[in-house]
């Protein structure tokens, strides 16, 4: 009988494989039998674990996530004066994004934009991004006095900025902004924390 560590070993290849191939051929044109040559497992194994095709899509879609590395990185980055916390939040979000670029291109394809379920997955994860760096804002927005909705505008601006920018950069490379991953974060973190009219 397999062992525990085997079986997640075997269970990790399948949705390492699953994910390179949606993301390259898309998900209808991926076949089990081919995620399943891809993992070097049986077929039966995907359906064994997962269930069906639709089933792994969902389980790679909600197992992705930026905010269990943030909950790791929580306790020193709750040490930082909050500016130097969010220059630091942007950094991993950033790194965190070029690691699964393959994903990122799975669920942004038309195909699965379409996709109720896997959409409704995505604004979860989404709305979880901006949770897990709310708390760094609602530090430095304390004194302030912003109000709640004004620190998720202010989130998603920082998460959705630091996307593009990662997007761009993967298709057009340096040339696109030449400013650096950090000097454009820090620009970004500045920009978010005391706006145009302000000195920094």
């Amino acid at each position: 009988m397999p062992t525990t560590s085997k079986r997640n070993a075997k269970k990790e290849r399948i949705l390492n494989a699953a994910l390179k191939l949606f993301s390259q051929q898309g998900f209808h044109a991926t076949t089990t039998k081919e995620i399943a040559s891809e993992s070097g497992v049986a077929e039966g194994l995907i359906f064994y674990h997962f269930g069906d095709k639709q089933k792994l899509l969902l389980y790679l879609v909600n197992n992705f996530s930026f905010v269990a590395q943030l909950q790791e990185d929580a306790g020193e980055l709750s040490k930082l004066p909050a500016e130097e916390a969010l220059f630091q939040y942007g950094l991993a979000y950033l790194g965190f994004l070029r690691t699964n670029m393959d994903y990122l291109m799975l669920i942004w394809s038309p195909e699965l934009i379409r996709d109720a379920e896997v959409s409704n997955e995505v604004s979860r994860l989404i709305e979880g991004f901006g949770t897990a760096g709310s708390s760094i804002l609602k530090q430095a927005a304390e004194s302030k006095h912003q109000p709640e909705q004004t620190i998720q505008v202010a989130m998603m601006m920082l998460t959705s900025s630091i996307l593009v920018y990662c997007m761009l950069h993967s298709r057009f490379g340096q040339e696109v902004l030449p400013l650096g991953d950090e000097s454009y974060i820090r620009e970004l973190v500045r920009l978010l924390m005391h706006g145009f009219n302000e000195e920094s």
